[in-house]
């Protein structure tokens, strides 16, 4: 007796509905409530751009989104409010790693990275990460509230507080207090070094070859040894420093609430030049090359010389730095477009909306353009004539051979699984 054979139409029939229920699976994971489309590699190719990847960060998707952006020579961090972190090669996009901190709704700042492990201050925490496996090293119970990022470098970590205090933690130390249970109880003996100044703490702290810079509420810049926190140089402004300090070899720049930009001398503090805007300075300031980058939320994007403070170019349009390349600047626009500017002269060449990528990463390492919606899916763009990333910084810290995975050709642009392995867990 022969078996039963299903109808064709029945199966047709079903292997529409699966390809349905694919749809609406990528679309409750890549979309957000409003309806989050990618670019298509078809549609960026007038910008010159194209897509390297995108994936989807781990979130908790009913109370959850994503706030900060964070990239070093490696990865790249996404960090939700409910204080779960994603870690994602940078250059292929391949999803490393996610690790909750905390119990959710607590404030946390961008994390920061050496070689080997990720650090991140979730409300009153500190939190040391294995860089490549997401495993928690060791957490300690902070004696006060942070107040930025920290600083870190291979030996130290560095830490400012509400309070105005600026900590010096030996991270050796704190491995071997950890490993012997005897955190947060002897964490005393792990701190070098404290500072204090006159108010909070409003800036990550640079770290200089011989010197630690920070800037405090209380309107001034400071320099102390990093040794012994021996005072090097204070350079007090008219008003609070409210945007993180920016700097190249020779030189760092501030912006106050005076609404004065200023360029010192990185050893000593003496003013090089100083230029007065009409408008408060509250977005950070970029310094790349022999650059300057001024973002306004309403005066506009500025580009100035760094060794003289004049102005090279203003793009009223543009409202934030976003990166740049050898040839173009890329910023967002009020309404969260990318703008394509020529470096030049700041001609806008074209937008990209991506008003759906709320939380763009201001980059000032490499010319890729990292954005990210609330509900978590991560996107990676680049110039299309440029194979491989350009890096201004930090060039001794990068792998030998970048790792590049080309995404499916248009063609292929309906599947429904990012550049990650586990596109939600």
């Amino acid at each position: 007796m022969s078996g039963w054979k299903m109808p064709k139409y029945l199966i047709l029939a079903l292997f529409l509905m699966g390809l349905c229920s694919e749809n609406l699976l990528a679309q409750r994971l890549n979309e957000s409530s409003v309806g989050l489309t990618l670019p298509t590699q078809r549609s960026l190719v007038k910008h010159n751009l194209e897509r390297v990847w995108w994936g989807q960060a781990t979130v908790d998707p009913h109370r959850d989104r994503i706030v900060h952006l964070t990239l070093d020579e490696i990865n790249l961090y996404a960090i939700s409010t409910s204080g779960i972190i994603t870690a994602f090669n940078n250059e292929n996009g391949k999803k490393l790693w996610s690790t909750q901190l905390g119990r959710g709704n607590n404030l946390s700042y961008p994390p920061v990275s050496n070689s080997k492990y990720v650090f991140i201050t979730v409300g009153t925490k500190l939190y040391s990460i294995e860089r490549q496996s997401g495993e928690i090293d060791w957490e300690l119970q902070l004696p006060t509230s942070p107040s930025t990022s920290p600083t870190v470098d291979e030996d130290t970590i560095y830490i400012g507080t509400l309070d105005g205090r600026v900590y010096a933690w030996n991270l050796r130390r704190l491995k071997e207090l950890s490993g012997e249970s005897k955190l947060p109880d002897w964490r005393d003996s792990a701190v070098k070094w404290t500072f204090q100044t006159g108010d909070a703490i409003t800036t990550p702290s640079l770290v200089t070859p011989r010197a630690l810079v920070f800037a405090s509420q209380d309107g001034s810049l400071y320099s102390v040894t990093l040794t012994d926190r021996q005072l090097t140089y204070q350079f007090e402004t008219d008003a609070p420093i409210a945007t993180d300090l920016a700097e190249n070899d020779k030189s760092v720049f501030l912006a106050s609430e005076d609404q004065n930009l200023y360029c010192l001398n990185i050893l000593n503090g003496i003013v090089r030049w100083r230029i007065r805007t009409s408008f408060p300075i509250r977005e950070p300031v970029m310094v790349l090359e022999n650059e300057v980058y001024l973002s306004s939320r309403k005066s506009g994007l500025f580009q100035l010389s760094s060794e003289t403070g004049q102005e090279e170019w203003w793009q009223p349009l543009g409202m934030t730095f976003i990166s740049m390349s050898p040839s173009r600047v890329y910023a967002s626009d009020k309404l969260g477009n990318l703008l394509v500017l020529a470096r030049k002269d700041g001609a806008l060449l074209s937008a990209v909306p991506l008003r759906k990528f709320q939380v763009k990463l201001m980059n000032d390492l490499t010319d890729r353009i990292f954005c990210a919606s609330e509900s978590g899916v991560i996107l990676c763009l680049k110039q299309k004539d440029l194979p491989f990333p350009i890096r201004f910084k930090h060039q001794d810290r990068y792998p030998i051979l970048p790792e590049v995975a080309p995404e499916p050709a248009d063609a292929n642009e309906n599947t429904t699984s990012p550049a990650t392995e586990n596109p939600v867990q």
